[in-house]
This record gives structure tokens, sequence and C-alpha cells, in this order.
């Protein structure tokens, strides 16, 4: 093969080398090289399936803490403009009024608003289908394989570093005092055996 300026090998890298004394041609590949470089860099930091800021977090009025039942988790919808719009993951319940976009009423998501989500999210199911009743007792997702509990953490974790944690998904009164009752009964038989 020869190595002269008019073989294939030398054509191909005359248009990907540039030539040193063309100071245009160099110009142009290293600014290609810069947005390259930065988009990769980007592409590599980026949180969520979408561009995330911390900032719109940090700025936000960090409410008390508080706990919340399904039904007072449900007001918080967001459905009311007024309101934030809260959702419930493992026991946790974050302010997602940040991406009211995706949780709000039009969102896709909408059916996590003002819900517990944990289900949903291990099955990757965005359906009504998986929510709890809003009166019933917490879910408490002791049916959920090793697969269905790992997507749960792994959203869990986004939830987590994505948005302030406002409370905790807590059981109705009612339904409290009925465990608490049970619990009672169990250890006075067991004191009385």
């Amino acid at each position: 093969m020869s190595k002269g300026p008019n073989t294939w090998l030398a054509r191909l890298t005359g248009y990907i080398v540039p030539d040193p004394s063309n100071h245009v041609q160099l110009f142009l590949v290293g600014i290609a090289g810069f947005f390259i470089v930065r988009s990769i860099i980007a592409a590599l930091t980026r949180k969520g399936p979408e561009r995330f800021s911390m900032d719109s977090v940090r700025n936000q009025p960090v409410p008390a803490k508080r706990n919340f039942t399904p039904r007072e988790l449900s007001e918080f919808d967001g459905k009311d403009d007024s309101t934030p719009v809260y959702m419930s993951v493992k026991g946790i319940v974050y302010d997602v009024s940040a991406s009211r976009h995706f949780y709000g009423p039009s969102g896709p998501y909408k059916n996590f608003a003002g819900r517990d989500a944990s289900r949903g999210l291990a099955f990757n199911n965005f359906d009504t289908s998986v929510l709890s009743d809003l009166d019933g007792p917490v879910d408490k997702l002791e049916d959920l394989d090793k697969s269905e509990w790992a997507s749960l953490d792994e959203w869990a974790t986004f939830f987590a570093g994505k948005y302030p944690p406002v409370g905790n998904l807590v059981e109705p009164p009612a339904l409290e005092s009925k465990e608490e009752s049970k619990e009672k009964s169990k250890e006075e038989s067991k004191k009385d055996q």
C-alpha cells in the first residue's frame, strides 16, 4: 500500500486531524471538543429524569414536619393551587410541589398526589388500582418480593435526594386505637397464662 498523499488514509486523516497551519480549523475543532466534553459532563451530573437544580428545593420554605393520616395527606393533591403537593413514599411524606407539572392535576403522576405512592412505585404501576383506601390502614407492603422492594428503594432514594420531607404517614386514629387495644389484649392474655 502506497503512503503517498493520494491514499485513502491520508485523505481521511486530512479531514479529521487539523492542519496546524490552519488556525481557523484548529479553532473550530477546539470549540467542537469543548461542547462535546461539556455535554458529556452535564449528562453525567444530571439528576433524575429531568434537569434539576437544588436551588429550586433550597429556596422553598421548609414546612414544619408533622404526621399525616392517609385522609389528611389527600388534602395536598395539588387541585388547589394555593396548597402544596405532597406524596408519601415508604412512610415519608415529601413536598413535590416543585414538580407540580408531574404530580399536579394535569400531570402524568397525578394519581400519587396526596397519596401513599409506595405500592405503585414498587410495581411501576401508576394506576389508581394500586392506591390504598384513605380510611383504611397504611399499606405495610408485606407482600412485595425482592425485585419490588429494590424498585421501591430506588424510588425512595430518588425522592429523598430531590424533595424535602415534610412528615410521616401514620395510621388513622380509629385504626391506631383498634391495634393498640389488640396489642393490650394480647399482652393481658399472656400475663394471665
